[in-house]
């Protein structure tokens, strides 16, 4: 089961529940931790790998039942970022509870800090953790963890906008190529926008000169490239919606 933002699943026992907070980074992950009856957190440098933290999460929980104390729960927490939710549904899957924190909505500006370090990163989630766990809802945004279908299916829709924001770039740098020579009205958009493209003329009749014509056919060439991948985006975009719909 995915914990989604809002509210914790359950009051929190902190005599039989570890909490922890994660720093990711490509290489690293550095985990704080609050251990049942622990007057103070520890720290952890791992290797970036959820098995690597299961492992951990795991000697925890022995060390602890070994000391007559039984680990019921075990909730952690990292900011939403570059590698998304896959750790999240990762460890969901094994009875962990993760709730996921919107970076922007913590108290401190963390990226406008001149001096950051992970250790001061990871303490103030968990920090923040622990006082949103407390009933302080305003402390931070927790973000809903998607599924990998909603993921799969969004993942479509940001390609086609960054596919649009390039044809919008390609068409600019044509239309900006033709303003120098005083050429209006061409649309490079059209079907026929190479043969548009032969039959444009300058102010004083001339053709367009070779080496600008040149230019203007190279991107073309990426222009029609990426016409292409749109449509093959919005084919599958219209296909996922139309399994959905049929599902529902």
């Amino acid at each position: 089961m995915f914990q989604f933002s809002g509210s914790p699943q359950a009051a929190v026992d902190y005599n039989s529940t570890i909490i922890g907070a994660l720093e990711l980074s490509e290489k690293k992950w550095v985990l704080a931790v609050q251990l049942p009856g622990a007057g103070r957190h520890s720290r952890h440098v791992l290797d970036a790998c959820g098995d690597g933290l299961l492992c951990f999460v795991e000697r925890l929980r022995a060390r602890w039942a070994a000391a007559g104390r039984k680990i019921a729960r075990v909730i952690l927490t990292h900011e939403a970022g570059r590698d998304g939710f896959w750790l999240a549904r990762y460890l969901a899957r094994r009875g962990i509870e993760v709730h996921v924190i919107q970076p922007s909505s913590l108290p401190v500006d963390r990226r406008a800090r001149r001096a950051k370090t992970d250790i001061i990163d990871v303490e103030m989630l968990l920090r923040t953790l622990m006082a949103w766990l407390r009933g302080e809802p305003r402390v931070c945004s927790m973000v809903p963890i998607p599924s990998e279908a909603d993921e799969e299916a969004r993942r479509a829709y940001r390609e086609r906008e960054d596919l649009t924001r390039e044809r919008r770039s390609i068409v600019n740098k044509i239309d900006g190529i033709l303003a120098t020579l005083g050429i209006k009205g061409y649309k490079a958009l059209r079907r026929d926008r190479r043969e548009r493209l032969n039959c444009a003329r300058q102010p004083d009749s001339d053709p367009i000169p070779p080496k600008g014509k040149a230019r203007i056919e190279r991107l073309l060439d990426r222009l029609e490239l990426v016409l292409k991948l749109i449509e093959q985006v919005e084919s599958a975009r219209d296909a996922v919606s139309q399994e959905g719909r049929a599902r529902g």
